[in-house]
């Protein structure tokens, strides 16, 4: 990834003021559940999945936007929005698939693109002391990175089984992260990141993974240029199926 020049506003102490929650994908795994439900719309003991994350949200004086997509079910997501009542939010309704990457580019003009962008996936549940929101807007500097990943080891991600080889998405030494895709690899990706939404000028097209970008910036041994981790406190969930909604909740439950 070749880096972009950063604004004086890009720094350590740069508040972030706008959020996006992924909330477009059908959730194949958890079918038949998904066939009516959209995933994010799923309830972890009484509450939707995606109101865990919204909550969060709000709890961060500084987020004064928090931004939608949906696509899959998109009526159910935009009712349910509305039913919250809350000023912060705007919904991005997609017209065709266009996975996570692509529903950033089709929202470009709800983005403020000279500000950095706090991105959730809309099915990403955790417990926590202190914020995460907080502990990794904190460490977001625009001079030294495009994008920052939460990260989690594959060990404290409950319920993770791991990739196909095992393992999680990355290595991560020093806030420095590196990619062997052929290895079980020690962090996994949770959901959450903060991105310099001018990456999305380099769009490769209308469909497109946020994977593309940590693909395209691996470089020699593996280390992955401009882009850096930070591990996260608290305690995750992966709700990859049906099964795992009964262990989330009796988890969750202890865990509060």
């Amino acid at each position: 990834m070749k880096p972009h020049k950063s604004s004086k506003d890009d720094g350590i102490m740069t508040k972030i003021t706008q959020a996006f929650i992924f909330a477009a994908g059908r959730g194949e795994r958890m079918r038949p559940l998904t066939d009516s439900v959209p995933k994010p719309l799923i309830k972890i003991n009484g509450k939707a999945i995606i109101d865990y994350a919204i909550e969060k949200l709000d709890n961060i004086e500084s987020i004064k936007k928090i931004i939608i997509n949906g696509f899959y079910l998109a009526d159910q997501i935009e009712e349910h929005i509305k039913k919250l009542n809350n000023p912060k939010i705007v919904f991005s309704r997609e017209i065709d698939k266009v996975e996570t990457g692509g529903g950033l580019v089709f929202a470009k003009d709800k983005v403020d693109l000279d500000k950095p962008l706090l991105l959730l996936n809309g099915d990403v549940l955790w417990t926590e002391k202190d914020s995460d929101i907080a502990l990794i807007s904190e460490k977001w500097n625009g001079r030294e990175c495009d994008i920052l990943l939460g990260l989690k080891k594959v060990e404290d991600y409950v319920g993770y089984e791991g990739n196909v080889h095992g393992g999680g998405d990355f290595d991560l030494a020093d806030d420095k992260i590196f990619r062997f895709p052929d290895s079980p690899m020690t962090h996994v990706f949770v959901g959450t990141q903060i991105i310099n939404p001018k990456i999305l000028e380099r769009a490769p097209e209308k469909c497109f993974s946020m994977s593309y970008f940590y693909r395209s910036a691996v470089g020699e041994g593996g280390l992955v240029h401009r882009i850096q981790g930070i591990e996260l406190k608290g305690k995750y969930f992966h709700i990859g199926t049906i099964a795992a909604i009964k262990q989330t909740e009796e988890e969750l439950s202890d865990a509060l």
